[in-house]
């Protein structure tokens, strides 16, 4: 059933196989698997399932638990979770898609697609598409007619007749500001914008052409394989099960369920970096990049996406908590991997189980990649080595690691300023770093053949 489910996530079973049984993969695995199983005991947590990737190649899926305690049936790889605010993923991917098919703009004011948009005290509300999705809005935190605690969410008629009553948190752009509300209006401009439904929209636009086959936009009490959403524990240490909690107007926000193994699908496209049916490449780094940060700096906001800084790269993803689940979804892009935590368990813990898997598998990635052949300078490049002089500064250019590179001679540690070269044409360069990273470095000669002078940075 595994393989089945996460066919076409995976790179030939060689490939796959090889990196997901390497010793420093196994061994991290192994020690993951440890702390995951003591989590779960030391919350009482009734199930989860993990998948972890590396790219396209699938290298850990794990099922702990019950999907339902009081049946006993267990979580496996076809058990759907609600995933909370990581709907807000699918949602941000669908405005930006829209976007690029001309049919919004993420500067148009919410009252081009939504005329009956109105604030309390402001019949015409400048806030913008980018704002929602930045959560830039100063709107309030969830929709008119929203209780969690009475387990009450409204329609979305409920949400057209009661915003004019709703007055904003705070003036638009004065902070980062989290707006579930936000996203539940997004989800009418996705509506507005397409002509149909969001859950037709996201079903045909975003779930079928990631393979997303076992994700349910708006799921009912009654769909085959989801896992009973289980409360917060109580002094007795129990769990008690929460019933089946339609989300209405807040589907967009928090109401999609999937399987880990098509969230993998997921975070195995937005590692990508080639053009595809869902977004262009450029359009996706666009998204995975912050444009917003958060009041502490902790990290930002991308286009439905949250990013935050993490040893010497990013890691991109969301968080979600809703109804008696909580999970985690994050990619790291400088190592290729991504993690999808999914519980049936009202508790913060996925998120640090996610961060602890990337702290893990990121290290032994590495260990179990062969390092590249170890770089051979060109004997030619010796005509460039010396000293270059000009009004404003010295350079050296120099051979090391068997690569041609630039350093100021001057600088106590001149390795410490070295910017490495790499080779495009005949005497031509691009700087591999440094403010002029991809700019050209001509070097010229004289009539003899000698390197005579060295044009940087134009």
């Amino acid at each position: 059933m595994l393989l089945a489910l996460l066919a076409g996530l995976v790179a030939p079973a060689a490939q796959a196989e090889g990196l997901a049984t390497e010793p420093p993969v196994l061994a991290a695995v192994a020690t993951l698997d440890r702390e995951i199983a003591a989590e779960i005991q030391a919350h009482g947590i009734p199930g989860l399932a993990i998948t972890i990737i590396h790219g396209h190649d699938l290298l850990w899926h794990h099922d702990y638990g019950l999907a339902d305690v009081a049946r006993g049936e267990k979580v496996g790889p076809a058990t759907r979770f609600r995933l909370g605010s990581m709907s807000k993923l699918l949602t941000g991917l669908a405005v930006v898609q829209l976007r690029d098919a001309g049919k919004l703009d993420l500067d148009d004011h919410v009252t081009r697609h939504l005329p009956w948009f109105r604030l309390a005290g402001d019949a015409h509300p400048a806030i913008t598409i980018r704002e929602l999705l930045l959560h830039l809005s100063g709107l309030p935190l969830d929709a008119p007619g929203v209780s969690w605690t009475d387990r009450v969410m409204p329609t979305r008629e409920q949400v057209i007749q009661a915003m004019p009553d709703v007055a904003p948190a705070l003036p638009a752009e004065t902070t980062w500001k989290y707006s579930n509300l936000g996203y539940v209006l997004l989800g009418m401009v996705i509506e507005a914008a397409s002509g149909q439904s969001y859950v037709d929209y996201i079903g045909a636009h975003v779930l079928g052409p990631l393979g997303m086959t076992e994700t349910l936009v708006e799921p009912g009490a009654d769909s085959p394989h989801l896992a009973i959403g289980y409360g917060s524990r109580g002094p007795d240490g129990l769990r008690e099960p929460r019933a089946f909690l339609a989300m209405g107007a807040m589907t967009p926000a928090a109401g999609i369920t999937a399987t880990s193994g098509d969230m993998a699908r997921l975070a195995s496209w937005a590692l990508e970096n080639s053009d595809g049916p869902v977004l262009s490449a450029l359009s996706r780094r666009e998204m995975l990049r912050v444009h917003a940060d958060y009041s502490d700096f902790s990290g930002g906001e991308g286009l439905g996406w949250e990013i935050k800084p993490a040893g010497k790269g990013l890691r991109i993803g969301h968080a979600g908590k809703a109804a008696g689940y909580a999970g985690k979804f994050e990619i790291e892009p400088a190592t290729g991997l991504g993690v999808v935590v999914l519980t049936n368990a009202d508790e913060n813990g996925p998120g640090k189980i996610a961060d602890r898997a990337l702290d893990l598998l990121g290290p032994a990635i590495a260990a179990a990649t062969p390092p590249p052949p170890a770089a051979t300078a060109d004997p030619a490049w010796q005509d460039y080595v010396g000293t270059y002089g000009a009004d404003h500064r010295d350079c050296a250019i120099v051979i090391a690691n068997g690569r041609l590179a630039w350093q100021d001679p001057a600088a106590s540690d001149p390795a410490r300023t070295r910017i490495y070269l790499d080779p495009v044409g005949p005497d031509r360069f691009k700087w591999a770093g440094g403010n002029l990273k991809g700019e050209l470095v001509v070097f010229e000669r004289d009539a003899a053949g000698k390197v005579t002078r060295m044009l940087e940075g134009g």
